[in-house]
């Protein structure tokens, strides 16, 4: 995808087997960054800002509620730690698939009606990362590092990526 960066433990470059040790890959964290970095102030932007439509915030509603927002952030933080932790099931990714499609309406109902707000633009953006987060563990067909679902068959080994 052009223009999609990874860096450090993400990138799984090998340079430091599956970087596990701190030191190491915040090291590797560091170097890539700044040569990204770099990358990036000498690369040609894609967009001008003339390309860009002009904001427009005409008819949408200023936040009212802060105190749902604060609510729906507490209902994902808890989702994803009760439903999506380190040892998952097939259960609880659906029940919490379940919770965070409830939860992503809600969102985008605020989001389409009200002027986005820090705190609106930021939990609107933890809700589909969550949604891609759940998604991908459902669809995951094997036990690998960290990555680990009870259900999955006998057959599926825990391998570390190195």
């Amino acid at each position: 995808m052009p223009g999609l960066y990874a860096i450090g433990e993400v990138a799984c470059t090998g340079m430091h087997g599956a970087n596990r040790l701190a030191s190491n890959s915040l090291l590797e964290a560091v170097v890539y960054a700044q040569r990204t970095a770099t990358h990036l102030l000498d690369t040609e932007p894609r967009a001008t800002s003339a390309e860009l439509p002009a904001w427009r915030a005409d008819g949408l509603l200023p936040v009212e509620e802060h105190g749902a927002l604060a609510h729906d952030l507490t209902s994902l933080r808890e989702t994803m730690g009760r439903e999506v932790g380190i040892m998952r099931r097939n259960a609880r990714l659906a029940r919490a698939q379940r919770r965070l499609d409830l939860l992503a309406a809600e969102v985008d109902d605020t989001w389409r009606r009200c002027r986005p707000t820090k705190d609106l633009v930021e939990l609107r953006n933890m809700v589909q990362v969550a949604m891609l987060v759940v998604a991908d563990a459902s669809n995951q067909r094997e036990n690998r590092g960290l990555h680990y679902n009870a259900d999955l068959n006998g057959a599926a080994r825990i391998n570390a990526v190195t």
